[in-house]
């Protein structure tokens, strides 16, 4: 599915005033269940929003440009400066961030269970 809706904002990470034509939602159920989807085409913003079951903050981890996402554990060291690396952000509550440019995929882990939603919108 092709991602068809611009945000019609003049900076791409502003607050998105249009509902997305493409969301995906996860639901983890904490530790090491990460999980992982590809980027809808033509995706160029993506919009995370963790919250537990009963709607409570949550936070999670994505993984921008791999399926590798995890939990930071004691001792983890986390780059973005290397492919073979754990690249997690955390994400402790709903954020925008820019697709990385080649990049076909994502994924999403957290400490305990929870949903996790990520909407799309072209740039």
């Amino acid at each position: 599915m092709a991602v068809s809706r611009n945000t019609g904002m003049m900076h791409p990470t502003d607050n998105t005033p249009l509902p997305a034509d493409t969301c995906t939602t996860f639901l983890l159920t904490g530790g090491s269940s990460a999980q992982k989807a590809d980027y809808p085409s033509g995706a160029g913003i993506m919009r995370i929003t963790p919250a537990t079951t009963a709607g409570a903050a949550f936070q999670c981890f994505l993984c921008a440009d791999s399926s590798n996402a995890a939990v930071p554990a004691a001792g983890t060291t986390q780059s973005t400066a290397t492919s073979s690396g754990v690249t997690c952000l955390p994400v402790p509550f709903q954020m925008t961030y820019q697709v990385p440019g080649g990049s076909t995929g994502f994924s999403v882990a957290a400490y305990t269970s929870g949903n996790v939603q990520v909407e799309f919108w072209r740039k």
